[in-house]
């Protein structure tokens, strides 16, 4: 595969990824929303989160608990991946008419290790949550094994496991935790600690946050230090029309049909 920074900084139209695997059509981060992703809409890239089971497995979930998402309770932390893999991950998953299609189709949480064996092609677009120490120690040691430097990027919203994921991995591409997007969106769009912000490869912003359109602000940051920029919460065409007319390096949707 092409190096991860190399394919986004020579694209001539920006890259395609699904949030969660696309959640707004598919069981959020299941191989069965990754595979739709990609086999269906050719997507590029694949946004997913990971969290540490009770046996240090790391599995790929959003939430901290697996209420949301399956038909289980409990934290991840808390459950043995034995026990998270008898949950249904399409139990809840409701489509615009109401049923629930992927209820009782054997949808489970996956292993992190799982979804890089069965997607050797596909680029990756990370997120460690929370700030446990031993899902940054794990994931590291899998994303090692594995050989993952040119097709991921990878980091965390929070920053002290940001900064463990820079530690654990120096060489790989990474992107801006939440409060390092509130310092370029107050100093890095002026092009101040031109330093600082080294040592992240991506900028990758919402359109809006606390209902306040932050995205011109952000995109005229990334422009000023020839940051690539990522978007996420395009979820119309619309929007994604207007993304594209802006000239960002990669849109991030919940739905890959747009496209």
């Amino acid at each position: 595969m092409i190096p991860v920074l190399e394919f986004i900084k020579n694209r001539k139209s920006f890259i395609k990824i699904a949030h969660r695997g696309g959640l707004g059509i598919f069981p959020e981060n299941t191989l069965t929303a990754f595979h739709g992703s990609v086999d269906e809409f050719n997507i590029e890239m694949i946004e997913l989160d990971l969290q540490i089971t009770k046996d240090r497995k790391v599995i790929v979930l959003h939430d901290e608990t697996v209420d949301r998402t399956t038909n289980g309770t409990g934290g991840s932390i808390d459950l043995s991946y034995k026990e998270i893999s008898e949950f249904d991950a399409g139990h809840n998953f409701q489509d615009n008419n109401g049923k629930f299609p992927f209820r009782d189709k054997g949808v489970k949480i996956p292993l992190f290790e799982d979804v890089i064996k069965q997607f050797p092609d596909t680029y990756f677009n990370i997120e460690l949550k929370g700030n446990n120490k031993v899902l940054a120690a794990e994931t590291s040691s899998i994303v090692k094994r594995h050989n993952l430097e040119n097709k991921i990027l990878i980091g965390s919203a929070n920053y002290f496991q940001n900064r463990r994921v820079h530690k654990y991995l120096p060489d790989y591409i990474h992107y801006l935790s939440q409060p390092d997007i509130y310092l370029f969106s107050l100093i890095g769009r002026l092009g101040i600690s031109r330093k600082y912000w080294e040592k992240f490869h991506v900028i990758e912003v919402p359109l809006n946050y606390h209902n306040i359109h932050v995205y011109p602000i952000l995109k005229k940051g990334a422009d000023n230090l020839n940051k690539p920029l990522f978007v996420w919460d395009a979820n119309d065409k619309q929007t994604i029309q207007k993304l594209n007319s802006d000239g960002v390096s990669g849109i991030m949707t919940d739905y890959p049909n747009l496209f």
